[in-house]
């Protein structure tokens, strides 16, 4: 029964309803059917007027909500069941508005796997609630399409309804999605191009973004290197430069290259070239300053060792060239010399200054054959021989002229080593090597000759810029004398070049094992620490051809990798380089350390995981020994391998590591240290 004081006539749209009941009608034809109805002149009177307006504004309502390019539906909290929708949920769903009121929105979505949804439609909770979702709608003719869904918790008659809104963006998830694989290719290009690239904002200059090429270079991780700046990263005069220069580009606001700088990074010092330009907004602002660096490190010590051997080729022709040119002198000298000797009329005093000028001119051709040899212009005989057997020969005679201050130690091989050599002048080389040890070791030490096979690969050809990748016979000579600088090092096979006092020396003995060694198609590596001593290595190929070359070259197999971790400490960042190389490429997870303090954090911080520590022994600051010292406070079980350039014999010697530490000779060869590192991993 209606109410009386309720003013609304019977079967007003307006009227209140159950929640439980049917669909509701189209409220525009309910009240057109209404005005229909009035037959009655007192009722058009009455009701006609407001009821006229009423259906002017439904029908504007009605036209704005079909002609929305979203779908929207009333749907029953509770149940889901849609009880009203607008022309465009047809539109887009295919379905006619009668079929649509008879389903409910769980059948067009998968929202039923939604919690969010499910408990925002489902709950009985009196509330105001809001959420949007992302999900698939699906059409009648089965196809689906991604709708952003806006539902919205609201109440009407003290009924609970849920409007949602679908807006169709399959368009937009389509555009979102080429985007995103966009910038993930860009970025993945980005990551992967040789070089450093990095964005600063231009006003506080921090790091907003750098790839994956810089991580690695720098040695820190993207989050450990976003928002610092360069006093944050670096020390402090490279970071005062990198400012500069950073500043420059902004106030010049045009591309500023930067042909070497050195940064300093987790892995040492690296060189790198570098181009700045500003990046500008709308306003012509400078708003980022992009960044590309290039590691030209390896670059740079390739340069230096072709200009070294471009140095060393010239004073070799020259040497050469002047050699042949003196001798011509010579022998006129010489020839007229003997004549004079030979002269029977010659008074004794006469005679005397002759055979003085004669002394001389000797000694002037062995210097002119010393060029010779170091220019490599001797003719040679060579015939395959064991370069064990050339030591043996050898070692008495060394015994005789290092004196007896200096003892003599011969470690050789267990296998022959067939060589194709003049042996007396590799006998020569070792005179002369070891003639220089001992001037270097006044007060007595120990001098040791030792012979080992190694295969020589690529990557060590690429490392050091010398020889050829194959096998070498290697004679090792280690002294426990004063040790060289490194400027000493780089010269000491320059013709004339000496460090003995004026007159007690001609400067040709090392260049002439240069020129020697080369004209036998080996090289020659030098390793010496001032004040700990110096090893001179001798690289000879093998003669492959030989029947002696078949047990040496057995003990060349290739040897297993791994999947355990190392820490390489070392603090040439080359080595680093090509030792991460070497072990990465065997399978091994490589952790590096540039120093003995860095191993000591990474250890404590990976400690767990590190099964073997490679160290380089002679370290600048903390040495190997104290660093394995500390490490072993951490883990006394921790297992190290040692590398050095001297023999076991001179580091004992030096006390610089206690018996039974395993120890791997420098330079690195792969193959020993891959054989190493699989037998400590399986000790």
């Amino acid at each position: 029964m209606k109410n009386p004081s309720d003013p609304r006539p019977p079967g007003d749209p307006d009227a209140p309803h159950d929640a439980g009941a049917p669909p509701m009608q189209d409220p525009l034809e309910a009240l057109q059917r209404k005005l229909a109805g009035l037959g009655e002149t007192s009722m058009r009177k009455t009701y006609y007027p407001e009821l006229q307006q009423r259906l002017e504004e439904l029908e504007r309502l009605k036209a704005f909500l079909d002609h929305s390019n979203d779908a929207i539906l009333l749907v029953e909290v509770l149940t889901g069941r849609i009880v009203d929708l607008n022309e465009s949920a047809c539109r887009q769903l295919g379905w006619s508005r009668a079929e649509l009121l008879e389903k409910s929105l769980f059948d067009l979505s998968d929202l039923q796997d939604n919690p969010a949804a499910v408990s925002l439609i489902r709950s009985d909770e009196d509330a105001d609630v809001r959420d949007v979702i992302v999900t698939e709608l699906y059409r009648k003719d089965g196809e689906a399409f991604w709708a952003e869904l806006m539902l919205n918790r609201m109440h009407f008659r003290d009924s609970a309804y849920v409007l949602a809104v679908a807006r169709d963006i399959t368009q937009r998830r389509a555009v979102e999605e080429a985007l995103r694989q966009s910038e993930e290719f860009l970025k993945n290009i980005v990551d992967h191009i040789p070089a450093m690239i990095f964005a600063k904002d231009a006003r506080q200059l921090r790091f907003i973004t750098i790839n994956k090429y810089g991580e690695d270079l720098l040695g820190f991780t993207r989050s450990e290197i976003l928002g610092k700046s360069n006093a944050e990263l670096f020390p402090t005069g490279q970071a005062a430069f990198f400012s500069q220069k950073d500043r420059e580009t902004l106030e010049r606001g045009e591309l500023v290259e930067i042909p070497e700088e050195v940064v300093s990074t987790r892995n040492g010092d690296r060189v790198l070239r570098t181009k700045k330009i500003p990046l500008l907004d709308e306003q012509g602002k400078a708003r980022y300053l992009l960044g590309i660096a290039e590691d030209i490190t390896e670059r740079k010590q390739l340069e230096e060792k072709l200009v070294q051997s471009q140095k060393m080729e010239a004073i070799g022709q020259l040497a050469g060239g002047v050699a042949h040119d003196f001798n011509n002198i010579l022998m006129v000298i010489l020839g007229y010399g003997s004549m004079l000797r030979n002269d029977a009329s010659l008074s004794a005093q006469h005679r005397e200054q002759v055979d003085r000028i004669m002394d001389a001119a000797d000694k002037a051709a062995q210097l002119t054959s010393g060029l010779l040899t170091f220019s490599r212009k001797q003719v040679i005989k060579t015939q395959t021989a064991d370069l064990n057997d050339v030591i043996r020969r050898v070692e008495k005679f060394l015994s005789r002229i290092i004196g007896e201050d200096v003892q003599l130690r011969a470690v050789l091989a267990g296998h022959p080593l067939p060589v194709d050599i003049d042996a007396n002048q590799i006998e020569q080389v070792l005179v002369n090597l070891s003639t220089n040890a001992r001037d270097a070791m006044p007060q007595g030490g120990l001098l040791t000759v030792q012979t080992s096979l190694q295969r020589i690969d690529a990557a060590f050809v690429q490392a050091n810029g010398i020889g050829e990748p194959g096998p070498y016979a290697v004679i090792s000579i280690s002294d426990t004398g004063v040790g060289m600088d490194d400027a000493t090092r780089k010269r000491i096979f320059e013709p004339f070049f000496t460090t003995k006092e004026v007159g007690k020396g001609t400067g040709l003995g090392m260049s002439i094992v240069y020129g020697i060694i080369k004209q036998h198609s080996g090289f020659v590596n030098v390793y010496s620490e001032p004040g700990i001593g110096t090893t001179f290595r001798i690289y000879l190929p093998l003669s492959v051809t030989s029947p002696l070359a078949e047990a040496a070259l057995r003990d060349l197999e290739q040897p297993k990798g791994g999947s355990e971790t190392i820490m390489v400490v070392e603090d040439e960042a080359e080595l680093r380089v090509l030792l991460e190389q070497i072990l990465s490429g065997a399978g091994y997870r490589a952790i590096m350390a540039e120093n003995g303090a860095a191993a000591i954090q990474q250890y404590q911080k990976f400690g767990r995981e590190i099964s073997l520590v490679l160290m380089d022994m002679i370290m600048p600051g903390m040495s190997g020994k104290d660093a394995c010292n500390a490490i072993r406070e951490i883990d006394p079980n921790a297992r190290v391998l040692y590398t050095s350039g001297y023999t076991m014999d001179i580091i004992k010697s030096r006390d610089l590591l206690e018996e039974g530490t395993e120890l791997l000779m420098k330079p690195v060869r792969p193959l020993e240290l891959l054989k190493k590192v699989r037998e400590m991993l399986d000790s």
